[in-house]
């Protein structure tokens, strides 16, 4: 019980690092063969796998923007809170880009810990919408199957669906998940994927801007160049998050449109 219940807090910790992978030599470490099938620990598992997937638009991003703007992944608290003198001194949370706050538990059968809020920023829950002011610590929940994960108000955090591989659906619908409560602004980076031709220039970015004050979702011109696949027409569906209104697994939301490379502006229903 306590190699599985460790596997499974790597396994969430894992789909929140920059290379996400599992497995090794005996006792074999795949989803299939540590977590019996109907079980809890299966389910959490595919959960966190199923993310990990739908988050590839917003992970390389932050990939490209490792390469291209000396950006980072894996982010201590004090990279973008350098004067929260608390944050400064933690070393059991951190950031994941610039969206999420990631609180690891690492105790055997824990099912809360202390989470500290950086900032004077609010954060969300990502599993329930609750939101939570920066400045703070707070006893959050921590069940078997999740591990406390918030993003902070402002963020646009781009989704696609669940996926076997990362271009497997090149053309599917992306959902673009907005935190309300502050402006935010993101820079959706593509490529072929495959090739190293974004070197050449082979790559393109859509800009996309909140206005918390008008609820107004701006997307951008596309920005950069072209790529081989790369889809002319996309459709972009809007997700307004606000406090008990969390992401949900459906791919649920508010608004859609049709993107075809010129700017377009989509008001909050």
């Amino acid at each position: 019980d306590e190699w599985r219940e460790l596997n499974l807090r790597w396994f969430q910790f894992g789909a929140f690092t920059p290379l996400f992978r599992s497995h090794g030599e005996f006792p074999y470490r795949e989803i299939y063969e540590i977590s019996p099938e109907g079980s809890p620990m299966r389910a959490s598992m595919v959960w966190y796998d199923e993310l990990r997937y739908r988050l590839m638009p917003y992970i390389y991003t932050l990939a490209a923007d490792t390469y291209m703007k000396d950006g980072s992944i894996m982010r201590a608290l004090a990279a973008d809170f350098p004067e929260d003198g608390e944050a400064r001194g933690l070393d059991d949370e951190y950031l994941f880009g610039k969206a999420f706050l990631v609180a690891p538990v690492t105790e055997y059968k824990a099912r809360s810990r202390e989470v500290y809020f950086p900032g004077d920023a609010h954060w969300y829950d990502f599993s329930t919408g609750a939101l939570y002011r920066g400045g703070q610590t707070v006893e959050i929940d921590a069940p078997f199957e999740r591990m406390p994960l918030f993003v902070r108000a402002g963020s646009i955090v781009p989704m696609g669906p669940v996926t076997q591989y990362v271009d497997e659906k090149r053309d599917a619908p992306l959902t673009i998940a907005v935190y309300t409560g502050a402006d935010g602004s993101f820079s959706l980076y593509e490529d072929d994927g495959r090739s190293e031709q974004y070197k050449q220039g082979a790559w393109s970015r859509i800009p996309i801007a909140y206005d918390d004050a008008s609820g107004t979702v701006t997307i951008g011109a596309r920005e950069g160049g072209s790529w081989e696949g790369m889809p002319t027409r996309r459709t972009l569906r809007i997700r307004w998050i606000s406090e008990g209104k969390p992401m949900t697994d459906d791919n649920g939301y508010d608004a859609e449109v049709t993107y075809t490379g010129t700017a377009i502006a989509v008001a909050r229903p």
